[in-house]
């Protein structure tokens, strides 16, 4: 969700509600080396995390990949809980009235918990190296092309990670691309 000055037209649709300001929001995926990727958007800031989630189809997408493919080698995302019950998406574990998650399922979720905070320091690298897009001030919708800022400043995020790799891929042990390489990865 990216923060934007209040717009002229169509407030309510910008506004997020729980975040109490106006906004885009976009959906991406981030992948193990660091990148991201699968980067649909701009919403709305009312336009929920789950309805995004439907029109993008990444569902079916997800089904596409795994299709023929054994479930030990399956692709899998971990994302929030709000597309746990989708396919292809793991979350966290739950506690149920009267049955406490073991220490080992505690554990676990501790530790995905915290591969999920090195995924959320990906977004605010875009934000950091693109100064700009961190001054809602200075984005006005309807006068500049916010949304296209944010898609540029992930782009320069990307070039920038292939270059000198980043957290998240360090992280999980997986290098980006070299820098030729993604820029001539098929569409």
């Amino acid at each position: 969700m990216r923060a934007i000055c209040r717009p002229v037209e169509f407030q309510r649709r910008y506004h997020s509600g729980y975040k109490k300001y106006h906004s885009y929001k976009f959906q991406v995926v981030m992948t193990p080396d660091g990148l991201l990727s699968s980067l649909t958007g701009p919403w709305p800031g009312q336009k929920g995390d789950w309805g995004m989630y439907l029109e993008l189809g990444l569902e079916r997408h997800l089904q596409e990949v795994n299709e023929g493919g054994d479930a030990e080698n399956s692709l899998y995302l971990y994302g929030d809980p709000a597309y746990a019950l989708s396919y292809g998406i793991i979350s966290g574990y739950k506690a149920i009235v009267r049955y406490p998650l073991s220490p080992v399922l505690k554990a676990v979720n501790a530790h995905m918990s915290g591969m999920h905070v090195s995924v959320e320091h990906g977004f605010a690298k875009t934000i950091n190296l693109g100064g700009f897009n961190g001054y809602k001030s200075g984005l006005r919708s309807g006068i500049s092309p916010v949304a296209g800022y944010f898609m540029v400043g992930v782009l320069f995020s990307n070039i920038h990670s292939c270059i000198y790799r980043n957290e998240i891929c360090m992280c999980f042990h997986c290098n980006p691309p070299s820098l030729n390489e993604y820029l001539t990865l098929p569409i």
